[in-house]
């Protein structure tokens, strides 16, 4: 007669392994939960709420000393699109970004090639001179060139008058303050831009130009066939941050030109600041153009990913 047999009990230590495990997993996130908790709490004290509380303003009109809204859906960003001043800012910013981006690179990277050649003694001071306009404010900068581009007493208009060209009144002229706007901006950038340039140029290996030179490429074809393909995903990267940095620009503009004359220098952040905080401020429609500048960002970035990356050649 076989003699039955009862399933035997779970051990209490068996079990009690599970549970052990689970409370140590909850232990090691909330541990790092409470890392993170300082600056969760300062960025959404300081980065998301406002997110939030600009795209409610969007929504609204909103009274001059904020004390009364009014729900207008989205009818501030139909204001803006109707609007000849929001689309001279756009216009404004896109010459802007022409004028400084593709300028800014191809001289930064002409002196980065520059400075790859053994001048030894002197790379070290060259890098340090040419990354100081960097570490200055844009504010800084723009008092800097405020002196420069001074009818009377600046220097850019001495120089040009010792080779007999009458200098322009830069700040004042329609024709000149975006161009001035522009040269400060490409100043103020230009050192991160060679210094970016230089490490991308220092990491193509030298095997590369020995074979070019084998098959009798000259300086101006290994230039081109070497140096700028392979410091192609430098450049590109070069390319996103600097038209981020474009869109962005506020400081030299402010202490330059204001905006002027004639909204001649009103970008788009500018003009944000401008509604938001000058005159009448419209609150709303300052905040609804930030909206539309941070999707403007967006989808340019997206299009140079999409139509840019696919020629980047990685080693």
């Amino acid at each position: 007669m076989s003699r039955s047999t009862t399933p035997q009990s779970q051990s209490p230590v068996a079990g009690a392994a599970p549970r052990l495990r689970r409370w140590n997993s909850i232990k090691a996130n909330v541990e790092g939960y409470l890392y993170l908790a300082p600056t969760l709490i300062v960025l959404a004290i300081f980065v998301f709420a406002p997110v939030v509380t600009s795209f409610q303003l969007s929504l609204n009109r909103v009274a001059p000393f904020g004390n009364r809204m009014i729900y207008v859906g989205v009818g501030n960003y139909a204001r803006l699109l109707q609007s000849a001043d929001y689309w001279n800012s756009v216009k404004v910013t896109l010459l802007f970004t022409l004028g400084v981006v593709p300028t800014g690179l191809f001289l930064a990277v002409l002196l980065a090639v520059a400075l790859s050649y053994p001048v030894r003694h002197l790379s070290s001071l060259h890098r340090l001179l040419i990354f100081v306009p960097v570490v200055i404010s844009s504010a800084v900068a723009g008092v800097l060139f405020r002196w420069l581009y001074h009818p009377v007493v600046g220097y850019l208009n001495y120089w040009l008058g010792l080779i007999g060209i009458p200098g322009p009144n830069w700040l004042a002229s329609k024709d000149w303050a975006l161009i001035a706007i522009i040269l400060a901006t490409i100043w103020k950038e230009f050192g991160f831009n060679v210094i970016i340039a230089l490490a991308g140029v220092q990491n193509i290996d030298n095997s590369f130009y020995d074979a070019a030179k084998v098959d009798g490429a000259n300086a101006w074809q290994r230039f081109r066939h070497v140096t700028l393909p392979l410091l192609s995903p430098t450049l590109f990267f070069l390319l996103i941050i600097n038209v981020i940095h474009t869109f962005e620009a506020f400081g030299q503009i402010h202490v330059l030109t204001e905006g002027g004359p004639g909204q001649a220098t009103m970008v788009l952040v500018y003009r944000i600041f401008y509604d938001a905080f000058v005159g009448t401020p419209q609150r709303g429609i300052a905040s609804a153009q930030a909206y539309l500048l941070a999707l403007m960002v967006v989808v340019l970035s997206l299009i140079q990913f999409r139509g840019l990356e696919r020629k980047v050649h990685y080693q």
